[in-house]
């Protein structure tokens, strides 16, 4: 193999591992924990606006988050079908709101290696997964959760 070729593999190699990366700004991600997804119950629903985790099946907007960057290594998560943003609510549950405009409310995504993310916030709040309908809630313990790319 000439060096011309081996410098054209390598930097399809860089730049197609950058492009699969979704932690990005504009970026839609989906996130799971094993076959639960992590979706915004909508208005005419119990508990509206709150995030639960929900069984994967076909995946809708209302599971899909736009990242926002806010500066450094830090995102706003829009949802898709609401255009509302993911916030700690009351009693430590999350939800979302017309703003993200508290620190604590910007997010970070640490990679294990693995494809998995430990999302933690400025105020070093980490979501986690309660199981199947529950919703999600603040934890000071690190969770990994799966982090993909929306499929549109």
């Amino acid at each position: 193999m000439s060096i011309t070729q081996s410098f054209f593999v390598l930097t399809l190699a860089i730049f197609g591992a950058a492009s699969d990366n979704p932690i990005a700004d504009r970026k839609c991600i989906v996130i799971s924990d094993g076959d639960l997804v992590m979706h915004e119950r909508k208005s005419g629903q119990e508990f509206p606006y709150y995030v639960y985790m929900i069984p994967k099946g076909t995946e809708y907007d209302d599971q899909r988050w736009i990242l926002e960057s806010v500066g450094g290594d830090h995102y706003k998560l829009k949802n898709k079908f609401s255009g509302r943003y993911l916030v700690y609510g009351t009693f430590d549950y999350f939800l979302t709101a017309g703003a993200a405009v508290r620190e604590m409310d910007h997010f970070k995504f640490t990679a294990d290696g693995t494809g998995k993310y430990d999302i933690s916030s400025k105020a070093n709040g980490h979501p986690r997964s309660r199981g199947k309908n529950w919703g999600v809630m603040k934890d000071g313990e690190k969770h990994y959760f799966t982090v993909e790319n929306c499929q549109e």
